[in-house]
């Protein structure tokens, strides 16, 4: 008798241990589901940053936060009349956002270009500004 009330115990025992195991796998499941759910978000979230800037921005974006406003409302104007933006653009040996003659912007980034274009602007009429007054005379700059 004593060996089948041991028995007994003993299967109520494991029954019990079965239903804290099942438990605590659905716990600890759920725990690794939510954890991975937040570090995925959390390393979407934050884009890898070069030179300051998120590296995940458009090149629009990059315009605005590297120039001025009013320098940057003179390469929204310009830019937008050159290629809308686009990165692919080409127009005869012009390419890229730009539209500038240089064959790199054929591979480059938006923001690459964009980078060319606000430099070459800069050096060859000394502010975004003055290139758009320039193209909205001659129709190029």
């Amino acid at each position: 008798m004593s060996n089948q009330l041991d028995k007994a115990i003993t299967l109520n025992l494991l029954k019990c241990f079965r239903h804290f195991a099942q438990a605590a796998a659905r716990i600890a499941c759920a725990v690794v589901s939510v954890l991975g759910i937040l570090f995925i978000s959390a390393a979407n979230a934050v884009a890898p940053i070069h030179n300051g800037i998120p590296i995940q921005q458009t090149p629009k974006m990059y315009a605005k936060a590297v120039l001025p406003i009013d320098e940057y409302k003179c390469a929204l104007e310009l830019y937008t009349k050159e290629s809308n933006w686009r990165v692919e653009a080409k127009n005869g040996p012009h390419y890229g956002i730009p539209q500038g003659r240089s064959i790199y912007l054929k591979t480059a980034s938006g923001i690459q270009q964009v980078k060319w274009g606000i430099s070459y602007n800069l050096n060859r009429y000394g502010s975004m500004c003055a290139a758009w007054e320039f193209f909205q005379e001659n129709n190029y700059h």
